[in-house]
């Protein structure tokens, strides 16, 4: 996302550059930066707003081959990586530093936990790799993570690092077909990898995204030098810019990079190539140059904005108050990241007399990020442990099998067999407290936004859940014939939203009850717009934050009950408007919820002994397709 050049530590190879910057090129950056400002404030807006951050790199391909092969003399890589440290350091970590106290302030605790291992990668610009093996079911939504943004300047820097060598090791004859190979090469191997579904680790690695760059870099060396004629020019960069407007509207996220990614790089290489014409004029107008001018701080600090607001309000989608705090929070804080620590950095010189200034900037990174620890165990004071979580990770068959997966009365039999995602998973203490009152035992396999059935799609869930489902399906599979009783459980207003899902768990119920088995279906707890910890948080800290339900959940519960109750033999157990949950996220004035819409320990035990004669009632009574609501 950078957006200077390599200067020679001498006054007047500055001044020789800054004349040389193409205004057409930042207005560019202006055309990236606003596309991904537009898709991540909301992703209905710009369909491929994404693909901003690879014309970010083509610019930066251009940008960096121009500056190494225009001297004839050698290149002196200690003033490059000097010039592109001043130029990314200083507004980078000032963000992480700033973004770290607020996240100390703001984040409960086990999302700080989460917080903290992305600003570790973020510091070592290692986050590409870090957030491409991101997963957990209980970490923060993606669009919450304040740091995701940061995958992409992990890329730049790592480019940095060894292009140069490249770019100097490689005969200056030889650079072109060199690049343009590598280019080629690179685009098929990615498109390759893509269509073999390794879209998520593409998307944040390096090697996928050198083709880009090398886009921006064979630019370079064509046009060195080079003026195309007014006519060609004119016609390059209007075909260009429909390139990257179509790129930009046009293309599936699913499918990219792959090989849709050379459309948006082909276009934006264009319109640089153009350097005249109207798109060229257009672009070097004066609001365009500004907006490209602080485009690196204004992508440094937009996403923490949102992420943050995101993370307060619970919400994906805005209110019009809230987009209009993000716009004019980013727009100023790029206004002064640039004005007070972008061109002050870039502008000095002499390393040695910079060395205390450089020291004392680490000793503040390294003491914010000590204290941020320490500020946000600190601030409120915590809940016990049994209120934070529906089970031990450890102690439960979630994703895995853990011993025998029994709850309940540890020497009983298995009375019945309890599948679903995390919905199913909360209720391990439910069937402790429902096995000891009953003398029974229960048996519990689930795993993270899967209902382990035959035919559940698979494929939709993130990668990181794709092997546990299918290894709890298969135990299901095992386990089902020992047993004559089953429970299903799951978060219905997720699994509803998919026709594949819906005709499995049809076929499932259809199947199991026609094997003589009895099936209760219990139906979805009440569910929050946003996590009752986090509401706590907020309200100790003294800040407002109302406590609303989501509804959907409620028509997803209307949904599975249709299918239960015309399926013989299948009973629809639902508790959600009971007196249970009339006080909900509270019972008895203790707090039962773990976050918008998972139990805690202490309210999935409460929840078992509230509903234990319930669900032996829906067991013992014979055949029916009478649903049960108490």
């Amino acid at each position: 996302m950078s957006n200077d050049n390599f200067n020679k530590p001498n006054d007047a190879g500055a001044k020789r550059v800054e004349r040389s910057i193409r205004l057409d090129v930042q207005g560019l950056r202006a055309v990236a930066v606003l596309a991904v400002l537009l898709y991540h404030a909301n992703g209905s807006w710009l369909k491929a707003g994404y693909v901003g951050v690879d014309v970010f790199f083509v610019i930066s391909g251009f940008i960096i081959t121009a500056l190494l092969t225009e001297r004839s003399g050698k290149v002196d890589l200690a003033a490059f990586y000097a010039s592109r440290v001043k130029r990314i350091v200083p507004a980078y970590f000032s963000m992480l530093v700033v973004v770290a106290a607020l996240s100390a302030v703001l984040f409960v605790p086990d999302d700080f936990a989460f917080f903290f291992d992305s600003l570790k990668s973020s510091a070592w610009f290692t986050s590409n790799h870090y957030f491409a093996h991101f997963g957990s079911y209980f970490a923060p939504r993606a669009d919450e993570l304040p740091l995701l943004h940061t995958w992409s300047l992990a890329i730049e820097m790592q480019f940095y690092l060894f292009f140069p060598i490249m770019a100097i090791c490689i005969p200056a004859r030889w650079r072109l077909p060199a690049f343009l190979l590598l280019a080629t090469v690179a685009f098929a191997w990615v498109g390759y990898r893509t269509l073999g579904g390794q879209r998520d680790e593409m998307y944040f690695s390096l090697l996928a995204r050198v083709p880009e760059f090398m886009v921006g870099a064979v630019v370079a060396l064509l046009m060195r030098q080079r003026e195309l004629p007014q006519t060609l020019a004119s016609a390059l960069g209007i075909v260009g810019a429909l390139l990257l407007a179509w790129a930009l509207l046009a293309i599936e996220k699913q499918q990219f990079p792959g090989f849709w990614a050379i459309v948006p790089c082909v276009g934006a290489g264009m319109i640089i190539a153009a350097r005249r014409g109207p798109v060229s004029t257009l672009l070097a107008t004066a609001p365009m140059v500004w907006v490209g001018g602080i485009s690196y701080s204004l992508y440094l600090w937009h996403w923490p904005v949102l992420a943050l607001i995101r993370y307060y309000t619970g919400q994906y989608d805005l209110t019009i108050a809230w987009l209009l705090f993000f716009a004019i929070a980013s727009v100023a804080l790029a206004w002064l990241s640039f004005r007070f620590i972008e061109t002050p950095a870039r502008k000095a010189t002499g390393l040695v007399r910079q060395t205390p200034k450089w020291a004392m900037a680490a000793m503040v990174v390294l003491l914010v990020a000590w204290g941020a620890v320490r500020i946000n165990a600190s601030l409120v004071v915590p809940l016990p442990v049994e209120l934070t979580r529906y089970a031990a990770p450890e102690t439960i068959c979630h994703g895995t099998q853990v011993g025998s997966c029994m709850r309940g009365k540890a020497d009983a039999d298995v009375a019945a067999l309890v599948i679903g995602d995390s919905h199913a998973a909360q209720l391990n203490h439910f069937f402790d407290q429902v096995g000891n009152e009953q003398g029974v035992a229960y048996r519990v396999l689930t795993a993270s936004s899967c209902v382990p059935i035959p035919g559940f799609d698979v494929e939709r869930l993130p990668t990181w859940a794709q092997k546990p489902c299918r290894d709890q399906i298969a135990a299901v599979a095992k386990a089902l014939p020992e047993v004559d009783r089953v429970v299903v459980a799951g978060m219905w207003q997720y699994q509803m939203q998919s026709q594949a899902f819906t005709k499995a768990l049809t076929d499932f119920l259809s199947a199991t009850a026609g094997a003589n088995k009895n099936v209760v279906v219990l139906a979805q707890v009440p569910m929050f717009e946003t996590d009752v910890q986090r509401v706590r948080r907020f309200t100790e800290l003294g800040l407002s934050a109302p406590l609303t339900f989501n509804r959907e959940w409620q028509a997803a519960n209307q949904q599975v009950k249709a299918i239960a109750e015309r399926t013989p033999g299948v009973r629809f157990l639902d508790f959600s408007s009971s007196s249970f949950f009339a006080a909900a996220p509270y019972e008895q004035g203790l707090l039962i919820y773990r976050d918008s819409h998972h139990l805690n320990e202490v309210g999935a035990s409460r929840y078992g002994h509230y509903a234990a004669q319930q669900l032996q009632r829906a067991f013992d009574q014979p055949q029916s397709n009478v649903s049960l609501k108490p």
